[in-house]
């Protein structure tokens, strides 16, 4: 046998010389990269180094009379960079219109009927039907390793597949580890592939979580279908606090039928209304006869108090024709003051400035001939105390004021509770939601609507003025805390 190196700049030149020198009987050993000077020793190249070889007598049957070594078309694939042959299979066709499904296929037929169950970031599987029976995919690997190896030149010839099953080729060590790879994948498909065992384990843990569950939380002792302690987990994860999601989840279990508890569009259809039934919503008029509708708005910094008041003068003066004027006690901030004028400038309506309690009573009281005046107040920290006590000396006998609390939908559900606990000296009458489009977890608002009993009045949806406001309404907060997106709960109806 000979046994030799060949050294060329791509594998195609590589396999042009060894078919030249050695033939169509010759087969590969080996390949690494190498780098070689370059002209003048000057810049390395990247060159292949293929070892080959071929047995003696098949290197005798070559002469100049003898048939050209077979032609093969070696391909670059464009997409995958890998080399192909030229007669290799071609790619199935693109699928045709008309065979593209016209109905969606409904997701309960595709989905197993168990619903999974996630905490801590992990999901317990139903059962092992979403395995596939083949999932190292062994065929095509047996397929692929040989097109590899086997499509750019001939591996064998009769002869001398006889001398290597005799032992006699000093290349049967490769070869015999190659196949004994190929038998290891292939034995993998002789497996036994029962996956019971593991099914049954993970039955057993899905059993001892929703036991845990039911144990160490509100709804111990209640036998809940998964559904339902599904979406009970689900409502925690949003914000709902777990006394009032255990309370939804028992009246769901004692009202739904039976037949629809483990449906989990179900349940949360029916808790859809539940939260309907209790979020409070108001539509305060912002136009008033005989005197000015006095609205401040209230909050801690950053839930964007100026822009909703802004939103508020818009849709007061441009779509109900309400005369208005905006008054600001956020002294802290010149860049808030200098935001307030522009919006007011462009909606041609006054703005005054006022810096303790006699200003604001003395501007309220000259303009008596306004419908609505919409005071602006600074923002503070709710645990900023100097800061609270100045705010509520604004509002001392200031008893014809409507005080609107602003909270964000992004603050956490702890924070939206101590806000609202430190602002409550300021007799809020009613709660006005911002940011709504920048979260999709509605709980910790719908929480805080339950244990404070106070009515929405508004919610903002962006940063357009006055485009994104809006009116509060049951259908959009229920949607919302059922879990539809803000398009959805918009047009949703309860």
């Amino acid at each position: 046998m000979k046994i030799k190196k060949f050294e060329a700049p791509s594998m195609k030149e590589a396999l042009e010389k060894i078919k030249q020198e050695m033939g169509p009987d010759a087969f590969i050993l080996g390949t690494k990269s190498i780098k070689k000077k370059g002209p003048l020793g000057f810049g390395d190249r990247n060159f292949l180094q293929v070892t080959a070889a071929v047995e003696e007598d098949a290197i005798a049957s070559i002469g100049p009379g003898s048939a050209p070594a077979p032609s093969i078309d070696i391909r670059q694939d464009s997409e995958t960079g890998f080399e192909s042959r030229g007669d290799a299979k071609p790619r199935p066709p693109a699928v045709k219109p008309e065979e593209i499904p016209k109905n969606e296929p409904d997701p309960d037929s595709i989905f197993p009927k168990v619903p999974t169950y996630t905490a801590g970031g992990n999901t317990v599987l139903p059962d092992d039907s979403l395995f596939d029976a083949d999932p190292l995919g062994r065929d095509g690997f047996s397929q692929g390793f040989d097109a590899i190896y086997g499509a750019a030149i001939k591996t064998a010839s009769p002869k001398r597949d006889k001398k290597r099953s005799e032992g006699e080729r000093d290349g049967r060590p490769l070869r015999k580890e190659i196949n004994e790879i190929k038998s290891m994948v292939a034995d993998l498909g002789e497996k036994d592939t029962d996956l019971s065992p593991l099914q049954k384990e993970l039955q057993e843990m899905k059993g001892l979580l929703y036991s845990v569950i039911r144990n160490q939380s509100p709804i111990a002792g209640i036998k809940l279908s998964p559904a339902m302690i599904t979406i009970y987990q689900w409502m925690k994860d949003t914000g709902v606090d777990e006394n009032i999601a255990a309370k939804m989840i028992k009246m769901a279990h004692e009202r739904m039928k039976d037949e629809h508890k483990d449906n989990v569009k179900r349940v949360k259809a029916y808790l859809k209304t539940l939260f309907a039934g209790l979020v409070d919503v108001a539509r305060p008029e912002l136009v008033s006869e005989g005197r000015p509708r006095v609205v401040a708005l209230v909050g801690p910094t950053g839930v964007g108090k100026t822009t909703t008041v802004a939103k508020l003068a818009a849709y007061a003066h441009l779509q109900a024709g309400a005369e208005v004027v905006l008054i600001t006690l956020d002294t802290y901030r010149i860049a808030a003051v200098e935001q307030l004028k522009t919006y007011a400038k462009i909606m041609e309506i006054p703005v005054q400035v006022a810096l303790n309690t006699n200003e604001l009573r003395q501007a309220i009281q000259f303009h008596q001939d306004k419908s609505l005046v919409l005071i602006d107040t600074a923002g503070h920290s709710q645990r900023d105390e100097i800061g609270m006590a100045n705010l509520r000396n604004f509002f001392d006998d200031q008893s014809d004021i409507e005080v609107h609390l602003v909270l964000s939908a992004t603050t956490k559900s702890a924070d939206l509770a101590d806000i609202i606990n430190r602002f409550d000296p300021l007799n809020p009458e009613y709660l006005i939601f911002t940011k709504l489009d920048e979260t999709s977890a509605y709980g910790s608002l719908f929480t805080q609507i339950v244990k404070t009993k106070k009515p929405v009045s508004f919610v903002t949806t962006g940063q357009n003025v006055p485009e994104d406001f809006e009116f509060a309404s049951r259908p959009l907060l229920a949607g919302l805390f059922a879990g539809q997106g803000l398009e959805a709960a918009r047009g949703g109806v309860v």
